[in-house]
């Protein structure tokens, strides 16, 4: 009997897929019912008789397979976005490009939008087209923090948010001064000038966010602006990531570190922003971003194929 029904199956599935006969049209030319052709196309499929595949290699420029398996690991993440790379020139090149298509509507859509001063930012920014938005007039767009400015990285968030404004055609703001400050009372002062306590006021009403992630390393792009006793504070602790100038250790416990010193969102702000978008890449980001995810400070992830692979491995670590 079951031999029987293994060549009926596979005479079925014959005349289904490869000579794409209908499904009615199969219980016709055998003589069978149309519940049963479907029963038997169920059961060749079980037993190995079909076997549907679904190319997903051909749908450049997304890694599908990968976005939704990081959808079962962090289910909290509304989205995740791998572009497809063959190497890290590669994604430097294009990222931005790939990028563009997934945040204009939520640009659009966004009050008070906040930037941080990374170069994975910098490059979405830079292919941001006045084209793509019109009656944004309203808009508000706030540095995240100081910047990062030495004879090494100039990455200033004036730079930013000048940029971003200017597409926008809204009014932007400047945060003049540097990410980290060793003097607190300076610090302090800085913080409790007008211009500071503006921006801070419109960290709480903030709605979109656009973030790098730090990975710690000495050739980490903060570590530039640290001071040795900054270095040997994060060095010293449990630090995977870093966002914002916000450490988490690998399980995404927040960690606080440089507080006295540092001139960005607090972490509960950054927690209370609605939509947290992160573009980040690189093999050696990868406990970081590990690190971040877990803390649910990312709602949309845009990364690349390699620094996916490279996630995996450090999970299943």
């Amino acid at each position: 009997m079951d031999t029987i029904k293994k060549e009926l199956a596979t005479r079925v599935s014959i005349l289904y897929y490869e000579e794409k006969f209908s499904q009615n049209e199969v219980a016709s030319k055998l003589g069978i019912s149309r519940s049963y052709v479907s029963q038997l196309l169920t059961y060749a499929r079980l037993n190995n008789i079909v076997k549907i595949v679904v190319n997903v290699e051909s749908l450049y420029p997304h890694s599908i397979r990968k976005e939704i398996e990081f959808s079962k690991y962090f289910p909290r993440v509304k989205q995740f976005h791998f572009m497809k790379s063959e190497s890290l020139e590669d994604t430097k090149k294009h990222i931005g490009k790939f990028a563009v298509p997934l945040l204009v509507n939520l640009i659009r859509k966004a009050n008070i939008i906040t930037v941080d001063p990374g170069t994975s930012v910098e490059k979405v920014i830079s292919e941001l087209k006045p084209s793509s938005f019109s009656n944004c007039q309203r808009k508000k767009v706030v540095p995240l923090s100081g910047g990062i400015d030495n004879i090494n990285v100039r990455l200033h968030s004036s730079d930013f948010v000048r940029s971003l404004g200017q597409v926008l055609n809204c009014k932007y703001y400047f945060l003049n001064s540097p990410i980290l400050i060793e003097n607190c009372s300076l610090r302090n002062a800085l913080l409790k000038e007008k211009n500071a306590q503006e921006i801070i006021n419109l960290w709480d009403n903030t709605d979109l966010a656009i973030l790098g992630i730090g990975n710690i390393s000495k050739d980490s792009t903060l570590f530039s602006s640290c001071s040795d006793s900054m270095i040997k504070e994060i060095k010293n602790s449990k630090t995977v990531g870093e966002i914002g100038v916000n450490f988490f250790d690998k399980k995404g416990n927040y960690l606080p570190l440089l507080e006295k010193y540092r001139v960005s969102i607090p972490f509960k702000k950054l927690k209370k922003i609605d939509t947290k978008i992160v573009v980040a890449f690189g093999e050696q980001k990868a406990p970081a971003l590990i690190s971040i995810l877990r803390a649910n400070l990312i709602d949309i992830l845009i990364s690349d194929s390699i620094t996916a692979y490279a996630m995996e491995k450090y999970l299943n670590n």
